[in-house]
């Protein structure tokens, strides 16, 4: 089997790869590991769940053998039982959340100015130290949602902190919809759904970034973009945030695009549970 279930109290909350798989196996009071599944053996409260795997992976985080476990990040993503913002099952280290494959949500915005009957769109890129695709392009705007927080909340902080967008221009922004999918790579497995915005900024307005997570800004025109959006110079999900903006502005059509009906599909595609 490729692909281990990852369940607490019965209930499948994410996929675990059989290369994670010795993590688990060796913890035998604290998981419960089969042919079929991976399952906390602690039940008793959000709480207490969130407190034993955040424990669990802070040591296997301090014993420098899980790569992905450097970016650790001090900051966790609730783990619901259902849809978005229903039961807490658990709050788990965002580093974490890969290597069992649980569902996070995030919220992108894409910033973009009228320039004499063009749409053009500011890109950020991405600070080389960063731990993951560092120096690639990003939206103007993203980040995940962290426990405790809600969709709008994270857009004006990440607004704020990225790009230092005032509150009047940020008060602007529409949200147009969503995007799902799950990346699979040798970080782990990431089922992740993104609440997307669109902010339509003044022509005198310049990002600039306050905390140091993006290298600077470029503002791009959508012909420069889509030949961008085809390289590895992009990071992954932030190209589809992009080519959901350019479907949704009627830049990439049925008529065009070969793949048209495949990457409507991909955008919004189904998870593994």
């Amino acid at each position: 089997k490729q692909w281990y279930l990852r369940r607490v109290r019965g209930l499948q909350c994410g996929v675990v790869h059989k290369d994670f798989l010795l993590l688990f196996s060796g913890r035998p009071k604290l998981f419960d590991v089969s042919e079929s599944h991976v399952e906390l053996t602690e039940t008793s409260s959000t709480e207490k769940r969130s407190d034993a795997l955040n424990q669990f992976f802070r040591e296997l985080r301090d014993g420098d053998n899980v790569p992905i476990l450097k970016g650790w990040r001090n900051e966790t993503y609730s783990v619901f039982k259902g849809h978005f913002r229903s039961e807490i099952l658990f709050d788990l280290e965002r580093a974490a959340c890969p290597i069992i494959g649980c569902k996070s949500y995030g919220v992108h915005m894409n910033g973009y100015v009228r320039q004499n009957g063009e749409i053009r769109m500011w890109v950020g890129k991405r600070s080389p130290t960063k731990s993951r695709y560092p120096g690639l392009y990003d939206n103007m705007v993203a980040g995940g949602i962290s426990s405790g927080y809600g969709v709008w909340e994270t857009l004006c902080k990440e607004g704020e902190e990225e790009a230092s967008i005032p509150g009047d221009v940020m008060s602007r922004a529409v949200p147009v919809g969503m995007l799902s999918y799950t990346l699979a790579n040798q970080y782990g497995t990431s089922p992740e759904v993104e609440f997307v915005y669109d902010l339509e900024v003044p022509a005198d307005f310049v990002p600039k970034n306050a905390d140091g997570e993006v290298a600077g800004f470029e503002l791009m025109s959508l012909s420069d973009l889509k030949e961008l959006l085809v390289t590895e110079k992009f990071k992954p999900n932030c190209a589809g945030v992009v080519m959901d903006f350019m479907i949704r502005h009627g830049y990439i059509t049925p008529d065009d695009t070969p793949h048209y009906v495949e990457i409507l599909q991909l955008l919004r595609a189904e998870h593994p549970f």
